[in-house]
């Protein structure tokens, strides 16, 4: 895999130094952009660059020690790397917050950073900077901004003047010591390309500019398009972007494409978005199994549900086959409630590929995303329902009550 990365600041004013800053550090395969608002006197307005400045070097100082300690690379995709990014919000926090404590000021300070490992990618978000994923000419937004009410901020691509407030932030560094970083995981293809935009950056572009500048094949050309659209549109204030360009994947399109694929025509996710189906794609598992082998006993404990992506399972109760299930089915969902004991055995009965999502994992994504939890916790609870309504109905008609009516 072939990343390639750059970052660039604009003030909004030449005699100031810029509040908005982007960092890349291709040996950590890292980009980050912040943002600091100060309330303070003119004379002091620039501590925001000095609070961008401490909080980037926070993070990418704690990545870089852990990095070196580690006796291997964390994976982005891994429980590890969230922990890491984290942690790393927390400390640049802390620079934050005592910087604002000794000038006496108030400081509200966004966050954006993506990790980069093999072809996966961390992204850490706080604030309301955006991280966009340009893949094969759509623009998804990865993040939600953080701010209070909903509609506050100007639509995209309004032009906003000098004089347009900044909604309040609900969640920022310089706030609170623990802010609560929003977190996502996912696999990257060739062609990718990721934006990490400032506050007022993203204010001034729609995704048909976003589209258009990140064609350009050149990564400043993408940042200078970027800010020549965003400076036309009326904005001016501080603003910063970084870009990672994704190459030399040469298998990982057809692989990601069929693991959104299948999570798409599962009813369980039937209500997702595009965002919240790579955010459940990066905390699935992939695992082959050769025809004949047993993917889990009954009786074994449960601990996730498996999704089929390639091949055919038989699902086995004492022995005798029940089912099977191809491409695009799902089985193991009861273990995702209360860790029950498996009711029945699975085997492949051909060459199959599946995916894994553990208990521990699932959860720990609805705990980052309520809105996520609300639709997927309910079309559990909706099929969990017609399922006992199916067996209700079978026990009625082998006891002879059919013509009863059901609860």
């Amino acid at each position: 895999m072939q990343v390639s990365l750059h970052a660039i600041s604009d003030a909004a004013s030449p005699d100031t130094s810029p509040s908005a800053a982007a960092i890349v550090d291709n040996s950590l395969g890292l980009a980050a952009v912040a943002d600091a608002e100060v309330s303070a006197t003119l004379l002091e307005q620039d501590l925001g660059a000095g609070a961008c400045q401490l909080a980037l070097e926070a993070v990418r100082a704690h990545i870089r020690k852990q990095q070196a300690v580690s006796t291997t690379r964390v994976g982005a995709g891994t429980p590890q790397a969230i922990d890491l990014l984290r942690t790393a919000v927390g400390m640049a926090a802390q620079e934050v917050n005592a910087l604002a404590r000794r000038r006496g000021v108030e400081i509200q300070l966004t966050l954006d950073m993506v990790l980069m490992t093999d072809a996966e990618a961390c992204v850490c978000h706080v604030g309301d900077g955006r991280v966009y994923l340009v893949r094969k000419g759509l623009v998804h937004k990865l993040t939600q901004d953080h701010i209070e009410g909903e509609g506050t901020e100007g639509a995209e691509g309004e032009s906003l003047t000098l004089a347009a407030v900044r909604p309040r932030l609900t969640r920022s560094l310089g706030g609170t010591v623990r802010p609560e970083p929003e977190t996502l995981c996912l696999q990257l293809t060739d062609g990718d390309r990721v934006v990490i935009a400032s506050p007022w950056l993203h204010r001034g572009l729609d995704d048909l500019r976003i589209r258009e500048a990140v064609n350009d094949p050149m990564l400043d050309g993408v940042t200078a398009r970027m800010l020549g659209i965003t400076r036309s549109n009326g904005i001016r204030r501080d603003l910063a972007v970084a870009l990672m360009s994704i190459g030399g994947l040469r298998r990982a399109p057809d692989r990601q494409a069929s693991r959104l694929a299948t999570l798409a025509r599962i009813p369980l996710f039937a209500y997702c978005t595009e965002r919240e189906l790579l955010a459940i794609a990066g905390v699935t598992r992939p695992i082959r199994y050769r025809s004949g082998n047993v993917v889990f006993r009954e009786g074994d404990p449960g601990q996730g549900m498996y999704l089929v992506v390639g091949g055919k399972v038989a699902i086995l109760k004492d022995d005798n086959e029940i089912t099977r299930l191809g491409p695009g089915a799902n089985f193991g969902e009861m273990s995702m409630l209360d860790e029950p004991r498996r009711s029945a055995t699975v085997r492949a009965v051909e060459d199959a590929e599946l995916l894994l999502i553990t208990r521990d994992a699932f959860f720990s994504l609805l705990k980052r995303d309520p809105t996520l939890a609300v639709k997927v916790l309910w079309n559990m609870l909706l099929r969990i329902s017609a399922h006992l309504r199916s067996t209700s109905e079978q026990l009625a008609r082998l006891t002879g009550g059919a013509d009863r009516p059901l609860p």
